[in-house]
């Protein structure tokens, strides 16, 4: 099963910096523009059912994709209560004692008398659960909101305590779930590529001097194909994992610096991606460390009679994988070191290449978790491109397995 999640397009309110829940603004022209950008990136044919918020910002945006549009009341923004249609500087004046409870995590009913965060998840959660169960194994469009999104995809990755660990998704930014009812993963976020490299809120974090890092995993290679595990050995890319490499240095353009775990098939993408200049090695970039198993087949461990495995892979305990390697805990610690220990400068673009569990711990660290997240979190696409911003209140997921150049 997908579901992909999209953002509408600009409003009049996210223009006029106003609180915008069940009221109904309209699109702008560049909202429009960025409806019609989204409708030429899937075309038509591109998903079984369309659903969207009855709102007019959604509904207008979810038309663009072309064929029939199922409105649903259940898909709006959060109910704002007294706060909608008002400036942001003008509920802060008003009621920011509320506004700092909430961001504190109190459940309080925004505009007093509104949802609360609680609720509005609450709804968010039945609505995606009652979508799942007509799915089955079909694609999922649903336009919605920002709030919407955001209550989704904090529920599967949580939340770090003290501050965002994500951004508002762009408007029209697709992010995309994969799974089963109840056992969803997310597979990409904030994907706003049919706008551009990168997203507003991205561009702007560059200009107030805040270093942004692309995160890449390594391209293909024999061994992923064959469902083998690489971990911390294996060899380079294949004819198809330099052509992801390649291609990705096409999209995404010329770089400053270029950092790479020392493993060949990270190595071989780094070299499409520095330009001739030579990359920077750094060894907490490596793949996780899989002990005895490095080398076989993930279904052959699976299907043993391990009780090692099975501990990992049926009963979800975070054990050294093969006996002498790494626990998932271990590497999300040996990145949340490397994010300690980096200091990019934040007038140049920089790369950093490693693997797709390491990925996933980085994760986990910016948003203070463990293991549990990979439930939560799926494998980055070879080559795809994950910024984390690096800002003084701690880093911050900007957008997750971005990969346009494989599309």
């Amino acid at each position: 099963m997908e579901i992909v999640l999209i953002r509408h397009g600009e409003s009049t309110a996210n223009v006029e910096a106003r609180w915008q829940g069940q009221g109904n603004s309209p699109l702008t022209d560049e909202g429009r523009r960025q409806s019609l950008a989204l409708g030429r990136r899937f075309g038509p044919d591109a998903f079984d059912l369309v659903v969207a918020s009855d709102l007019d910002r959604a509904a207008d945006t979810a038309r663009a994709l072309g064929g029939h549009v199922e409105l649903d009341p259940s898909w709006r923004e959060i109910d704002l209560g007294r706060w909608e249609g008002k400036t942001f500087d003008e509920v802060q004046r008003e009621a920011g004692d509320l506004l700092a409870a909430l961001r504190a995590g109190e459940q309080l009913r925004l505009g007093g008398s509104g949802e609360s965060p609680a609720e509005f998840e609450e709804r968010i959660t039945d609505s995606l659960g009652r979508l799942a169960e007509r799915l089955g194994d079909a694609k999922a469009a649903v336009v919605t909101h920002g709030g919407v999104i955001d209550a989704i995809v904090g529920r599967l990755l949580g939340r770090p305590s003290g501050r965002r660990g994500y951004p508002i998704v762009e408007n029209t930014a697709v992010t995309l779930l994969v799974g089963e009812p109840d056992a969803f993963r997310l597979r990409r976020f904030n994907d706003a590529t049919h706008l551009g490299r990168e997203t507003r809120w991205v561009t702007s974090m560059r200009r107030d001097g805040v270093p942004v890092v692309a995160f890449v995993r390594h391209g293909v290679t024999a061994a992923n194909k064959e469902r083998r595990i690489q971990g911390q050995s294996g060899a380079g890319l294949d004819a198809e994992g330099r052509e992801q490499a390649r291609r990705l240095a096409a999209w995404y353009g010329p770089v400053d610096r270029v950092w790479t775990s020392p493993l060949a098939r990270a190595a071989d993408t780094a070299l499409a991606l520095a330009d001739g200049r030579p990359p920077t090695s750094h060894p907490l970039l490596v793949e996780m460390g899989f002990g005895e198993w490095e080398g076989v087949l993930y279904q052959e461990v699976l299907d043993s009679e391990d009780p090692w495995a099975h501990r990992i892979y049926r009963e979800g305990e975070d054990l050294p994988r093969g006996r002498t390697g790494e626990r998932f805990t271990d590497v999300v610690e040996r990145m949340r070191r490397f994010l300690a220990e980096f200091d990019p400068d934040p007038s140049e673009r920089t790369v950093v290449v490693s693997h797709g569990a390491a990925i996933r711990a980085l994760v986990a660290a910016i948003m203070g978790r463990g293991p549990e997240i990979n439930a939560a979190l799926a494998t980055v696409d070879n080559t795809g491109v994950t910024h984390v911003a690096l800002t003084p209140e701690g880093p911050m997921l900007a957008d997750y397995s971005l990969a346009p150049h494989l599309e």
